[in-house]
């Protein structure tokens, strides 16, 4: 039986000029009976079809073989010749339409192998022309799409949609408000047709471009691509931000605290989910004991009340003792931040900023018309702009963060909270309070 086999790169090219189905019409026409088709890229492993050729060809069930070119086998010369190798060993004959040649000469092995050669010198100088402008492209602040909230302007850039970014802001006070991601989901599709998953809201929150910052990679893709791993690099303060760090970190940590629905609603106390064991680190219970005079509210380890081994941590802690003790640090630390405020000098150019004027100024001392150097000048002062408008703000506490300083030093503004205003409050400021042996609290984990 005679088989030809046809290949593209994309399903872009399949598309583009009909590429895909002008080989397979060739193949037809030179008398193939069976047609396999990838579109996958020269140097993959993953050629379903052509591995399946392959395998045909050991168990000899194929008698002849029709490629339009010669590249369509593979992009690597060294790989190539191997599968002409193959087909000659189990005498098959190779046919290809752009070069007839044959093969199973050795001239026509001398002639495959030098359009193999530069089939993979063509394929590598394409991939560094794509690296390279690339890296232009990202040395610009352009990228490819834009998440919920944005969209790309002429230049590639991002800018806030005109229509979604009060969305996407709106979503980001209710999320701070403690509605659900449920909650959040189920807005956007009744009110808006939006159709966000729980899901992807969270990954949304992740984005750093909602903080004003553009990324290039992520950990996903880093891990996707072990041999030739890209860590995530973020320009900062590239455009308008949809939320603030202290917003982001807010919402999540409500989103941790927040109790699972187990069918027993546990009744709401104000250092529910903050408080962590200082010995293993891991999370609190707690515990009521009822007497006629009265309730008395205990916290004690989880891990210790399940298994003792796994921490050594047996002391029951009084609630209220620990909650007077959180009051406190969080008064004292805001104190602190009121004083930082009033403090606060003009700030210093940092270690990165000095390194990477350095390595402008020695790029530029080279005069050089090289498109790679001036490229990578033009990338050294983006992230010279970007590092200076970072240490402007480096080192100025968050306007809503000094706001909740001044009240939180107040003794007489704690006295005016319920349990409920006291939750929020602690849930606003710290982020893990951490209870030692003692009964004490140990430290605290303040928000940042």
């Amino acid at each position: 039986m005679i088989y030809g086999y046809a290949r593209v790169s994309t399903v872009e090219q399949s598309l583009e000029y009909d590429a895909l189905k002008q080989q397979v019409k060739r193949l037809e026409d030179a008398g193939a009976d069976v047609v396999l088709v990838d579109i996958e890229s020269g140097r993959s492993n993953k050629r379903k079809e052509f591995n399946k050729l392959l395998k045909m060809v050991e168990r000899g069930k194929i008698r002849e073989i029709i490629v339009t070119r010669i590249d369509r086998l593979g992009r690597s010369d060294i790989d190539v010749i191997r599968t002409i190798q193959l087909f000659n060993d189990s005498g098959i004959i190779l046919r290809i339409l752009d070069a007839p040649i044959d093969v199973s000469s050795s001239f026509g092995r001398f002639s495959a192998s030098q359009m193999a050669a530069l089939a993979d010198f063509e394929s590598r100088l394409l991939s560094e022309r794509t690296r390279h402008g690339m890296a232009y492209f990202r040395s610009q602040g352009k990228v490819q799409s834009a998440c919920f909230g944005y969209r790309l302007n002429e230049e590639h850039k991002i800018i806030p949609h005109e229509k979604n970014f009060p969305i996407a802001r709106k979503v980001i006070e209710l999320l701070l408000e403690d509605y659900s991601f449920g909650a959040v989901s189920k807005y956007l599709f009744e009110e808006h047709g939006i159709n966000y998953s729980v899901s992807g809201i969270r990954h949304w929150l992740e984005n750093p471009t909602l903080l004003g910052h553009t990324r290039y990679f992520t950990d996903m893709e880093q891990k996707r691509n072990p041999k030739n791993p890209r860590p995530p690099q973020i320009i900062k303060n590239t455009h308008e931000a949809i939320a603030t760090e202290f917003e982001i970190a807010r919402i999540k940590r409500n989103a941790k605290s927040r109790p699972r629905f187990t069918g027993k609603k546990e009744k709401e106390y104000p250092l529910k989910g903050l408080l962590k064991c200082a010995d293993c680190k891991g999370g609190m219970f707690r515990i009521i004991s009822r007497y006629k005079s009265g309730e008395t509210h205990w916290i004690r380890c989880n891990k210790h009340a399940r298994n003792p081994h796994l921490c050594h941590n047996k002391k029951n802690s009084r609630l209220n003792v620990l909650t007077k003790q959180v009051i406190k640090a969080i008064t004292d630390e805001a104190e602190k931040i009121i004083e930082q405020s009033e403090l606060a000098d003009s700030p210093v150019e940092s270690s990165e900023l000095i390194d990477l004027k350095q390595q402008l100024e020695g790029l530029k001392a080279l005069n050089s018309s090289n498109p790679a150097i001036i490229a990578a000048m033009q990338d050294i002062e983006n992230q010279i702009e970007a590092e200076v408008m970072r240490s402007q703000y480096a080192d100025k506490i968050d306007a809503d963060r000094l706001k909740l300083a001044w009240s939180y030093s107040q003794p007489a503004f704690w006295e005016s909270l319920d349990n409920d205003d006291l939750r929020q409050a602690f849930k606003s400021f710290v982020e893990a309070v951490f209870v030692d042996s003692t009964g004490n609290v140990s430290s605290i984990s303040f928000d940042e």
